[in-house]
């Protein structure tokens, strides 16, 4: 069974793709999704909190979520922090889970900052999904409420579009140019023809 990547920039569309994948039967991680959870392990909680000091937990003792947002979106070296803190636990859950996954030609792990975090290494396939910056940035104020600012630092703390289509072993378009299906159909075959 191979296992694949797929990333890409906030706001490239890549949570819409691995539901296609999950709609021609493909089992798919959500590595970010995961990384959430674990915010409500008491365990990371401590962790976090040795970090980055008491004030970024709530008089209930939860995460206080915008706080570590500005905290990492603005600073390189506490992204870094709380990746050591989450990503190995991250990986832990995705082995356990694809062990559970039995006769699929190919598994997925959907993964924001797989690039950077040279997590990439750990898979056979990648894929880069991906769209002008500007289509980016307006994506995620839609979406999220958030103002072009608050998009451009999260922006700022991935890496560049150019540089993963240099690591990336597939690339699918999502800039409403081309239609999308296509590309995953022609995608989904090939990985299917390689396992």
């Amino acid at each position: 069974m191979l296992k694949v990547a797929l990333t890409g920039n906030i706001g490239s569309g890549k949570t819409l793709i691995c539901r296609f994948f999950e709609i021609l039967g493909i089992p798919v991680f959500y590595a970010d999704a995961e990384a959430k959870k674990l915010y409500e392990n008491k365990n990371i909680l401590l962790k976090v909190k040795q970090e980055f000091g008491d004030q970024i937990l709530t008089s209930q003792g939860n995460l206080d979520k915008t706080l570590l947002a500005e905290k990492i979106f603005t600073n390189k070296e506490n992204l870094k922090k709380i990746n050591r803190i989450i990503h190995p636990e991250v990986f832990k859950i995705f082995e356990e889970w694809i062990n559970n996954q039995k006769n699929k030609p190919y598994v997925i792990q959907e993964a924001a900052i797989l690039f950077e975090t040279g997590g990439y290494k750990r898979f056979d396939k990648t894929i880069l999904v991906y769209a002008p910056y500007e289509t980016l940035v307006e994506r995620v104020m839609k979406r999220d409420g958030l103002k072009r600012q608050e998009v451009l630092n999260r922006l700022h703390n991935q890496m560049d579009q150019e540089q993963k289509k240099q690591l990336a072993d597939y690339l699918l378009l999502n800039d409403n140019s081309q239609l999308l299906i296509p590309q995953i159909l022609k995608l989904h075959q090939q990985l299917t023809e390689l396992s």
